[in-house]
């Protein structure tokens, strides 16, 4: 028998996974601390079946926070250089629950990145209401 959870969110979530033996799910926790390690792209974090809002912007935040690392390392290592990370791929999913903070980010991004670059500027970039109308 499926037991069904439902968060303070009101989003239900099924629980035969957790309770099958055998069966592995990433925890919050992991994806929290390794993003990349733990999705392929952004998107699959906008669309996973179990988290929250709340907890998808939590990730996608961390993942945005470690790709401008990233890009702030490699502009200072090796300026001439334009590293391949998912910045631009992470802000348009945070944007879904984040607009502000995406914004935040792209100015960030952009200011590393110096005019070079994709971080072209996102219709979300002017702070569109949060999703789920949350302001």
């Amino acid at each position: 028998m499926e037991r069904i959870h439902t968060d303070s969110a009101a989003q239900v979530r099924p629980m035969a996974a957790i309770d099958s033996p055998g069966v592995s799910e990433r925890s919050f926790v992991e994806a929290l601390v390794a993003p990349a390690n733990v999705f392929q792209d952004p998107q699959e974090v906008v669309h996973h079946p179990w988290f929250t809002d709340q907890e998808k912007r939590t990730i996608l935040l961390s993942w945005a926070r470690d790709e401008l690392v990233a890009e702030q390392i490699a502009s200072k290592a090796a300026p001439e250089l334009a590293p391949k990370t998912r910045m631009d791929a992470v802000l348009d999913a945070l944007s879904e629950f984040d607009p502000e903070a995406a914004g935040e980010y792209l100015s960030a991004i952009s200011s590393i990145r110096g005019g070079r670059g994709p971080g072209r500027r996102r219709p979300w970039a002017t702070f569109a209401p949060l999703r789920g109308g949350r302001q």
